[in-house]
């Protein structure tokens, strides 16, 4: 009955801890945390910000210079330049076949790209008259737009032309954002201009619509190209933020005055993109604060618990939690039965300790009384896998065979019949062994080589790279020949010939035999060794053609554990390599 009473529930523990130690002697230090982690959190989140920043900076750079390199692709093809030379020798004849060959060569480069709404060839002689043009429906391109461009545009895209020489020319009007570049002939003289309108919803998306709470202004060599101020529209405000770029260097931020900047300025071959972004701090930060009240408020009510819990678990929790733990590390290490003797405090863990106790006898139990029966078990699977390959016809027929071959004086006959002897013996396994030493195995691989050598004569070459040293080790009994026969059959015949090579090696764990054949296997064929290999792999599923390489993983994983087995790959889609992984016993 004392014990009885010693044994009390852990859950009113908790709630008299609870109950007597509801006070808050550590409020300040649970501020002065708070204000660390407030501190902390912002720096971070800045951090965080200056990076997605300069990205999508970048990816808007990456955009334009996809728009600008589509732009030189006209002069460098050489293809506008040589219907325009043709051209002018036809003079009036040939204006025709030049409007249509620069049409179909704008729509063709043009007309489909993100990046651009609308693109006009027009020629240095007469840009009012003579020009060409090409639109993006896709992104918004239309009739009236480069009606408006001809109305409103043309002429500052002329004046801006005129100082370009080969350079690209960026112009911002209030219809749009211009690409220009002159079209220059072989010796550097302008014979044309070329204007793309850059889709700048596309271009500039990524700083568009990833800044809720931002301001953004973003300038393209000093162009203001995108600039959204949050329903601030003026321009001094604009001009400030512009002002403070220029005094940074690539991705940089300040905070000031309760406000806050983020900085991105990158040098492109073509251009300056700058980009600055304009938040109010409290606006920015709002989640944070909210946090560190949150937190606050928690540290209030659950500090005092937490240090008593500390105390309860020192005592209470966690000696009965170091002796079931000793308890289980006693039983993985193999010493099935082990029990833990000293009666707990606790009615929990009492239970525990009883539940365990009696769960390492059961485990003991059933280990002692299963484990023969696992190991007939293993044995009766690597049997029935051996089945699939044991022979059905009697060796002594073939002797027979043998020696009326060699009184008929077919000496070529009787050593086929002799070697095809040894592996018949050797899959009658007449002995019982499943393991044989790797010269055996040899004898029985070299055996297989004379029978195909005879079939595939000088297609076959054949090399053996295994040393004298690992001849010695045990290894299952015809575990190599399913391998190479399925490397010839699958890499040698298909390839018209080649070269199979046998190399072996070990270190302190393991012994590796490697067959490598002249032949890649396809998509098709990975998948099917996949399947075959695979750990679940049903052997009665398939067609008695498959099982040779499948029946040799499966009997490795039997006798040698889960990190046994044969693995298949393709080396630069010139050699297979079949590698046999076998334990070492010493």
């Amino acid at each position: 009955m004392k014990n009885k009473k010693k044994i009390r529930s852990l859950k009113w523990k908790f709630a008299k801890i609870m109950l007597l130690c509801w006070v808050l002697p550590f409020l300040v230090i649970i501020g002065i945390i708070g204000s660390y982690m407030l501190i902390t959190q912002r720096e971070n989140q800045m951090e965080r910000l200056s990076v997605q920043a300069g990205l999508n900076a970048r990816t808007c750079a990456e955009r334009l210079n996809g728009a600008i390199a589509d732009s030189r692709q006209a002069t460098y093809d050489g293809t506008l330049f040589e219907q325009y030379r043709q051209y002018r020798r036809q003079g009036a004849d040939g204006e025709r076949i030049f409007s249509n060959g620069v049409q179909n060569y704008l729509n063709s480069q043009y007309s489909h790209k993100k990046n651009n709404i609308f693109t006009v060839l027009m020629l240095k002689e007469d840009p009012l008259n003579k020009h060409y043009t090409s639109y993006n429906f896709g992104t918004g391109g239309s009739y009236g737009m480069i009606q408006h461009f001809f109305d409103q545009d043309r002429d500052k895209v002329l004046k801006l032309a005129e100082d370009l020489d080969t350079a690209v020319g960026f112009l911002k009007t209030d219809n749009g954002f211009y690409i220009v570049r002159n079209m220059m002939n072989r010796s550097f003289t302008s014979w044309g201009i070329l204007v793309s309108r850059v889709n700048v919803d596309y271009c500039f998306e990524p700083v568009k619509t990833a800044w809720e709470d931002f301001g953004v202004v973003l300038t393209i060599s000093g162009i203001p190209v995108v600039r959204d101020l949050k329903n601030t529209n003026e321009d001094a405000a604009a001009e400030e933020l512009a002002e403070k770029q220029v005094l940074k260097n690539a991705s940089a931020y300040e905070m000031e005055k309760g406000e806050v900047y983020i900085f991105s300025n990158q040098r492109e071959n073509d251009y300056d993109i700058n980009l600055v972004l304009y938040a109010k701090e409290l606006l920015l930060f709002r989640f944070l604060y909210g946090y560190f009240y949150v937190i606050f408020a928690m540290g209030f009510a659950l500090i005092p618990m937490m240090i008593m819990f500390m105390r309860l678990s020192g005592k209470e929790m966690s000696k009965p939690v170091e002796k079931l733990m000793n308890c289980a590390e006693e039983i993985e290490k193999g010493n099935l039965g082990y029990q833990v003797d000293t009666p707990m405090e606790n009615l929990e863990f009492e239970y525990l300790r009883n539940s365990i106790n009696q769960m390492s006898g059961q485990l003991k139990y059933q280990f002692d009384h299963i484990y023969e029966e696992e190991l007939a078990l293993r044995d009766a699977r690597i049997m029935a896998l051996q089945s699939h390959i044991n022979p059905h016809f009697m060796n002594n027929t073939l002797e027979i065979i043998n020696w009326e071959a060699r009184l008929g004086g077919n000496e070529k006959v009787s050593k086929m019949i002799g070697a095809l002897s040894t592996l018949m013996d050797a899959a009658m396994d007449r002995k019982g062994l499943p393991e044989v030493k790797l010269s055996q195995e040899m004898i029985y691989v070299n055996a297989y080589f004379y029978i195909i050598a005879e079939r595939l004569g000088k297609r076959l070459t054949v090399e053996r790279q295994i040393p004298e040293e690992l001849m010695g080790m045990m290894v299952p009994r015809l575990i190599m020949q399913p391998i190479i026969e399925n490397a010839i059959e699958h890499g040698i015949i298909q390839r018209g010939g080649g070269t199979v090579l046998l190399r072996a090696h070990r270190d302190e764990k393991y012994l590796y035999i490697e067959i490598v054949n002249d032949g890649s296997f396809g998509k098709e064929n990975e998948e099917k060794v996949k399947r075959l290999l695979a750990p679940d792999y049903d052997a009665r599923k398939e067609s008695s053609g498959n099982l040779g390489i499948a029946n040799v993983n499966q009997r490795l994983r039997i006798l040698y554990g889960e990190n046994c087995g044969l693995t298949i790959k393709s080396y630069n889609d010139e050699q297979t390599i079949s590698i046999l992984t076998i334990l070492v016993n010493s």
